[in-house]
């Protein structure tokens, strides 16, 4: 955490202090910390397979699907959503890069 933090007041005092490595880390752990739709797919399948009529026995295909689309849900997310000043302070870095070079 202290890590996050030292980035955090480095953004605040000098703007973009982050090199392209650190900027694509960050991103990263951005969007591996977004769990929040995983967790409400693998209960709402928990569900589903808890209270559908047609079998005696739950199953544990309902949840695992619940669960594998809200992981796809939380990468979608973190990655346009939540994660989206990283995102685009890393394109317009790349863009940068490649005006010096031209």
């Amino acid at each position: 955490m202290t890590n996050n933090s030292s980035i955090d007041n480095q953004q605040q005092k000098g703007g973009n202090q982050l090199t392209p490595e650190q900027r694509k880390e960050e991103l990263t752990k951005c969007i591996l910390s977004q769990y929040r739709l995983c967790a409400a797919g693998t209960i709402g399948g928990a569900g589903f397979s808890v209270l559908r009529s047609q079998s005696v026995r739950p199953t544990a295909w309902p949840m695992l699907g619940g669960a594998f689309v809200g992981t796809l849900g939380d990468f979608v997310y973190g990655y346009f959503v939540e994660c989206a000043s990283l995102r685009t302070e890393g394109d317009s870095l790349v863009g940068s890069n490649n005006d010096k070079k031209s």
